[in-house]
């Protein structure tokens, strides 16, 4: 069975392609705000490069952020509109779970991706279990954060392991496409705001 794997939340597209069990061939490509001029044709490389059709597909992988809006809606639509015409299951999890299964790290990590203004994350365990909440903080308070709770050394690097991924996705259970949704920064960003405003 052919396995799609799709990740557009951040600057790079990440495509992979496995076939029973076992990683075939990856795409990756920095792109920034042109994931929708080069993810189709990314991605039909990837087939055509060893002669798969849509229709060998037997499920869909698919990281459905947090990111930037635009990027995490292309790929998360591109990966439901699969499932949905081709009748394929489809799995999920998010960009932080992604660098938190490829990290080497064998203790607790902190998984951040930042933008201008500050940086998502979350704190995982060994097992890459989340621990608490994914949170948006600020440069400042995120600084703060990890000064208060000794966190330097268990921020992580944002790599992506192909391999440990797929092994990750079987621990999880398939979705209906219609109930796949983006998560984007700015929703972590405005429950945080809507967290401090019932105080």
């Amino acid at each position: 069975m052919y396995s799609l794997f799709i990740d557009t939340h951040n600057v790079d597209i990440n495509l992979a392609l496995y076939k029973d069990s076992e990683l075939v061939d990856t795409r990756v490509k920095s792109s920034s705000l042109h994931h929708s001029d080069n993810i189709m044709p990314l991605l039909s490389e990837l087939l055509n490069s060893n002669n798969v059709s849509v229709h060998d597909l037997g499920e869909i992988l698919c990281i459905n952020g947090p990111g930037s809006f635009t990027g995490v809606r292309l790929g998360v639509t591109i990966a439901k509109t699969l499932a949905y015409t081709l009748n394929l299951p489809i799995k999920t999890i998010t960009s932080l779970e992604m660098f938190a299964v490829s990290s080497e790290s064998e203790n607790d990590k902190l998984v951040i991706i930042k933008d201008l203004k500050g940086c998502f994350g979350g704190l995982f365990t060994s097992s890459n279990e989340l621990k608490g909440e994914y949170f948006y903080k600020s440069n400042s308070e995120f600084e703060e954060y990890v000064e208060e709770n000794n966190l330097r050394e268990k921020i992580v690097d944002n790599k992506v392991d192909f391999n440990k991924l797929y092994s990750f996705f079987n621990t999880k259970e398939t979705t209906n496409p219609h109930k796949v949704n983006p998560i984007y920064i700015k929703v972590i960003e405005a429950l945080k705001n809507d967290k401090k405003s019932n105080i």
